[in-house]
């Protein structure tokens, strides 16, 4: 049988599910959607994966006959999504599509895809550096929002390895190098549009 259903999983229990789907030897997929986390207390900044279709898994019985019962037997497990009375099958090669899409972190938001697309390619860089990296490119524009260079803006020469912006400032009627530290918090850049 190649088509796989929809099944709803109790609050919170995507991850659950899917194991019990597996342990009771059916296939299960669970799409996952990387994002850039800062921990509240120590602000750590880390990728969390968690499920892009919040409530939902995907699962394929073998061939013969499904057998609902014991799906529903397994713990996490909702129900199955329904259609004009029966369970809803998606195609094997939609579900396939997906499955790609997760492996090209098509899912995770644009700073996570980047820092695992280095990462993959072997740039091994902490991530909170790799992110100032992503956000302020040579070239880019950017002004203070606090500290003494605040709504000067500058242009973004470069960034050092210990996680400074170098950037250039037109101040005074003159070209002035100025460098704004981001790792500690204390300043936080605005980037600025083109049109400003």
């Amino acid at each position: 049988m190649d088509n796989w259903y929809i099944v709803q999983c109790n609050p919170n229990c995507e991850k659950k599910a899917v194991e019990e789907i597996r342990r009771a030897g059916y296939r299960a997929y669970l799409p996952k959607a990387g994002r850039v986390i800062r921990h509240h207390r120590t602000k750590q900044v880390s990728i969390k994966r968690s499920p892009a279709l919040v409530g939902y898994v995907f699962m394929r019985f073998p061939a013969g006959a499904p057998n609902w019962y014991a799906l529903r037997q397994c713990q996490g497990v909702k129900g199955v999504l329904y259609c004009d009375g029966r369970p809803y099958q998606l195609a094997r090669e939609l579900v396939a599509g997906l499955m790609r899409a997760q492996r090209a972190l098509d899912y995770d938001v644009k700073e996570a895809r980047h820092y695992r697309l280095d990462k993959r390619r072997g740039v091994r860089q902490p991530l909170d550096k790799a992110l100032v990296r992503q956000k302020f490119r040579p070239g880019t524009l950017v002004r203070a929002a606090s500290g003494p260079f605040q709504s000067i803006i500058a242009e973004v020469q470069s960034v050092t390895s210990k996680g400074t912006v170098k950037a250039l400032a037109h101040i005074f009627g003159a070209d002035m190098a100025v460098e704004y530290n981001l790792m500690d918090g204390t300043e936080v850049l605005d980037v600025v549009s083109e049109a400003a």
